[in-house]
């Protein structure tokens, strides 16, 4: 039986949450990619980020709810970090700032903000693009909440399948693809056409084909692709993401030394046909302990100190780079991506469990 004296009583715009941990939201603060890593040059030195994470709204706390420790000198940091938000009231919005501690105190380096109305009920498990992060630079935060007595909810979809459909034989698919990799046909841009078609048809943004994805699969074959494709009115195409890695490199009288496909002028990147056994690739694999964060043959180099260019320009930049720089690397997400109890590439940043 409804009672208006208690209606009248009760205000739900702002909710104080129990103290009690199982009534708390909970954030993870994963990882963060391409902070400050555009306009990075050698002698600057890396960040040693932390993140901070604030309500936003009436009855805020001035106080962070959470900070997580600080990561000394990495490029893309992974926190990995959890934490109940204690004052955290039900309706405020959630801030997350990222820092660069030095001696002297802290430098801003950005925030990402997501209302309330995104986590509130369901939770929330994603990356939002970062603000204020500086011209030219596009960065990226990931981070997880949970509602109190809920779980997680389950992370972006690494692989699925698409069903993509023309409206007449002669009509385009509306896609630009990369063929370096005989095994996966690689998007660098979705135009008008049945692919953009299905995008908008999609409600789940995990769901949409994206450029830097990976086909890997057209009706169930694996090879032959392209022509595939070509053939086709209607297919299904198996979708994988693709993993967006930073990686510093040290040249110094390391040769480049490794096989990278240069016959056809790509937009694609530069892709790694085979490693040397010598060269500045060999050395940064040797002193990297992460399997994950080691050059891998077909990966795809795609921007040098923040620069994108042709595969034959980025191998002229490499030839000419000198002393200490950066490279994104892309590579294809592998079958074990975001699989609980999965090998170690399962909590790369853009799939953590």
């Amino acid at each position: 039986m409804f009672c208006s004296c208690c209606a009248l009583e009760t205000d739900d715009s702002v909710d104080k949450i129990s103290l009690h941990s199982a009534t708390l939201y909970t954030v993870m603060i994963i990882g963060a990619r391409g902070i400050r890593s555009a306009d990075w040059m050698p002698g600057l030195g890396k960040p040693d980020c932390y993140c901070e994470v604030r309500a936003v709204g009436a009855g805020a706390s001035e106080e962070p709810l959470f900070v997580t420790e600080v990561l000394n000198s990495p490029l893309e940091p992974m926190w990995r970090e959890e934490a109940p938000l204690r004052d955290y009231m039900k309706n405020q919005a959630l801030q997350f700032k990222v820092w660069d501690k030095d001696g002297a105190g802290a430098d801003y380096l950005g925030k990402a903000e997501l209302p309330a109305a995104y986590f509130n009920n369901d939770g929330f498990n994603g990356e939002l693009p970062m603000e204020e992060v500086g011209t030219g630079i596009k960065a990226f935060l990931r981070f997880k909440i949970k509602p109190p007595m809920k779980p997680y909810p389950p992370p972006v979809l690494p692989k699925f399948d698409a069903e993509v459909e023309k409206s007449s034989k002669e009509e385009p698919w509306g896609l630009a693809l990369d063929i370096q990799d005989d095994s996966h046909l690689y998007i660098t841009d979705i135009t008008e056409g049945p692919f953009k078609r299905y995008n908008d048809g999609q409600d789940r943004d995990d769901l949409k084909v994206a450029v830097t994805d990976f086909i890997t699969a057209v009706n169930g074959k694996t090879t032959q692709l392209l022509n595939e494709i070509k053939d086709s009115e209607k297919v299904t195409v198996t979708i994988r993401r693709g993993l967006d890695l930073r990686m510093i490199l040290e040249k110094g009288e390391a040769s480049v030394d490794s096989d990278f496909d240069r016959k056809t002028r790509s937009d694609g990147g530069l892709m790694i046909k085979t490693l040397s056994e010598k060269g500045m690739f060999k050395a940064y694999n040797d002193q990297t302990e992460d399997p994950n964060m080691k050059f891998q043959v077909n990966d795809r180099i795609v921007s040098i100190n923040g620069k994108q260019a042709t595969n034959r320009e980025l191998y002229r930049m490499l030839e000419e780079a000198q002393g200490t720089f950066h490279m994104t690397v892309m590579r294809c997400a592998p079958d074990d991506i975001g699989q609980s109890g999965s090998s170690d590439t399962a909590d790369r940043w853009s799939y953590f469990n």
